[in-house]
């Protein structure tokens, strides 16, 4: 009787466990989730990724395993996850039109797209992305068929402008441009940050508001913001030009074109980052040496990326130690949580506890203080015992 108990409260806390968080068909075939859609009468959610995309990642580990994720999504979803650089999901990506990653791609139980999403956000953001997917007067696709049909109202343009551009809606820019051309007050608090949201190429009507009204965006958004924003948009467009690094120089045209005075520190950083995607660690290492100490010794989050890439993929105790001067760098720049945990992890990784233990420490303390999720740095700080 006792073993009978014992098997019936592992079966029991097994299921509940499994209702926590998004269950995905793993091992299904694109075909098998349409069967299953179509016989549960149940709409379908792709989560469409690839294994280098850090944003893709956070929202595995980070929002996917929430149970009140699982709760909103399970009953109303079958659910699937394809890499887009392999297998099925070769075709899926043409077939979807896939562009940007993490791209979520909903379907009705005919297999009939009727709604996008896109990149990482947080729990509730992304519940209320399914949540409009399964209600036809938020659906994507209805509010297309009614922009094409002409309607011009300020409020439902407003929203299918958001709408649009995070379904990579080629129509999405039209969209917002006709917003932009309704208002009286363009550069209203409410505008500006439909602006920065909703600018995503140096080809978007948002750009050269952006450009020609620097100062009153800054007073609005913060400086650093505002720099970081113009840089992602003017890097994306490069990139296009660099083609996957076999073409640096036309990387380096676009960045002349729109930052002019950045244009050497981000073409060596391109370098780098062309570098670790094809996985030349060797080369890496001492071209990330020389761009940390030319371009990066007041640069925080750069030395820190650095750092943590080099304690990432390094175990011999000569690249640990270089690792370590640059993120004592960082350090001395800004102590914060991130950069006191990629100490810690570096000393812990040479084996020298004792000066790990206290930059964990300082992390475990800073991120409460922030409100940050501690689970990470605590963990960090356990490794130091």
């Amino acid at each position: 009787m006792k073993n009978i108990l014992i098997i019936l409260l592992i079966l029991f806390c097994t299921m509940i466990f499994a209702e926590d968080g998004i269950q995905f068909e793993e091992k299904a075939t694109w075909q098998q989730v349409l069967d299953k859609a179509k016989k549960e009468n149940k709409f379908i959610l792709v989560d469409c990724y690839t294994t280098w995309c850090g944003p893709c990642k956070w929202m595995t580990k980070e929002v996917f395993p929430k149970a009140a994720v699982g709760a909103a999504i399970n009953p109303n979803y079958i659910s699937s996850a394809f890499d887009m650089e392999k297998g099925e999901g070769l075709e899926l990506a043409k077939k979807f039109n896939i562009k940007n990653y993490p791209t979520y791609v909903f379907l009705n139980s005919n297999g009939e797209i009727v709604h996008r999403g896109l990149g990482s956000m947080p729990a509730e953001d992304f519940i209320k992305l399914c949540n409009d997917a399964l209600n036809p007067d938020n659906q994507y696709v209805t509010l297309r068929n009614k922009y094409i049909s002409g309607n011009r109202d300020i409020d439902f343009l407003k929203n299918f402008s958001f709408v649009a551009a995070d379904a990579q809606d080629s129509m999405a820019n039209e969209v917002f441009a006709s917003y932009l051309n309704e208002q009286k007050d363009l550069l209203s608090k409410d505008n500006i940050n439909m602006v920065v949201a909703l600018t995503r190429s140096v080809h978007d009507a948002g750009f050269p508001i952006l450009q020609k009204n620097k100062d009153k965006f800054i007073a609005s958004i913060g400086e650093k913001p505002y720099n970081s924003s113009i840089e992602e948009l003017v890097w994306n467009e490069a990139k296009k030009a660099g083609k996957k690094g076999t073409d640096p120089a036309g990387f380096r045209k676009v960045i002349q074109q729109y930052l002019p005075e950045k244009t050497d520190l981000l073409s060596a950083e391109y370098e780098l980052s062309v570098l670790k995607r094809n996985g030349k660690w060797k080369e890496y290492v001492p071209k990330a040496e020389k761009f940390a100490l030319q371009f990066c010794q007041t640069d925080q989050e750069r030395l820190n990326e650095i750092a943590n890439n080099l304690l990432e993929n390094f175990k011999d105790k000569t690249t640990l130690q270089k690792a370590l001067k640059i993120s004592l760098q960082a350090i001395k720049v800004e102590s914060n949580f991130v950069n006191n945990a990629t100490i810690a992890e570096i000393y812990t990784k040479l084996g020298n506890k004792k000066m790990a233990k206290p930059y964990a420490e300082k992390a475990v303390e800073q991120a409460k203080i922030a409100g940050e999720d501690v689970t990470d740095y605590e963990k960090i700080l356990k490794a130091t015992n």
